[in-house]
């Protein structure tokens, strides 16, 4: 069976290589890369496939707060968040009644959204993911591979090329009604289709996102960066979560990590040496 996480893993590295080739660092470059984990409530960072640093919340969440309120402070690197979520695209070969009319093809390729309200914060997946793009310079996407046989997850070298990335800022709703809905494509380079009530919208491919997040991170200086990250993880006003809005304060930032962990990836990136994007 395929699923979020095994898929996750399989274009985790690749992903990153590329990150490193637009940087013009090559394989000994001193990019990292930090990845939060949920059993040792803490951030992992890594450079290529060794484990570089091992920072609990408060030590990491210290670290941009003090980047983004000290001119003088942690000025050699950029701390930049970005957002993939992993979702399984399904081959339909028949219509059912969620079938947009804009999906003519067969197959076509379905990929279900968590719509369902965690029973702690009272948002689902997808509502969390649709108002952090409401964040100023935040990217937030649906990964979307078009894998559908598990042998491809063995191959040596990943095709990128079949990784889709819809924007969730082109998804015209938060879809709080607790009813079912979808990503479509008619093909796999087909643009997205957002459902229930079918609005067009955007994809990108990874070297386009790449390409993205660096012209994001050259747009500013490493206290800003450090400043817009720490804000966009430290504002569940911002991020969507109602009456447990009060939680993610000084002393309570564990509380949004569990519903970010899996999707979050910040790239720490050294601003000493030049860089080709």
């Amino acid at each position: 069976m395929i699923t979020e996480t095994v898929l996750e893993m399989h274009y985790h590295r690749p992903i990153m290589d590329l990150f490193r080739s637009r940087l013009g660092l090559g394989k000994q470059g001193g990019v990292n890369f930090y990845k939060y984990s949920l059993q040792k409530e803490a951030f992992i960072g890594f450079d290529q496939a060794y484990v570089t640093t091992d920072l609990s919340e408060d030590e990491f969440f210290s670290v941009l707060r003090n980047a983004s309120m000290t001119n003088n402070y942690q000025l050699d690197s950029k701390y930049v968040g970005f957002f993939l979520q992993f979702k399984v695209v399904k081959e339909m070969r028949s219509r059912t009644r969620y079938t947009p009319s804009l999906i003519t093809n067969r197959p076509h390729y379905r990929v279900l959204l968590d719509t369902k309200r965690n029973i702690n914060t009272g948002v689902s997946q997808h509502e969390l993911l649709f108002n952090l793009k409401n964040n100023s310079g935040s990217l937030v996407f649906y990964a979307c591979p078009m894998v559908f046989d598990r042998s491809m997850l063995y191959e040596v070298n990943v095709d990128l090329s079949t990784l889709r990335l819809a924007d969730v800022s082109t998804c015209p709703s938060a879809y709080t009604d607790n009813d079912n809905h979808f990503i479509y494509y008619n093909d796999p380079n087909a643009l997205p289709v957002w459902c229930s009530e079918p609005v067009e919208g955007k994809s990108i491919d990874p070297k386009s996102f790449v390409q993205m997040l660096m012209f994001y991170a050259d747009s500013m200086d490493p206290s800003e960066a450090a400043g817009s990250l720490y804000e966009m993880l430290t504002q569940l006003e911002v991020a969507g979560v109602r009456r447990e809005s009060d939680l993610l304060k000084e002393k309570r930032m564990p509380s949004i990590l569990p519903l970010v962990g899996e999707t979050l990836t910040i790239v720490k990136i050294p601003i000493q040496k030049e860089r080709n994007v």
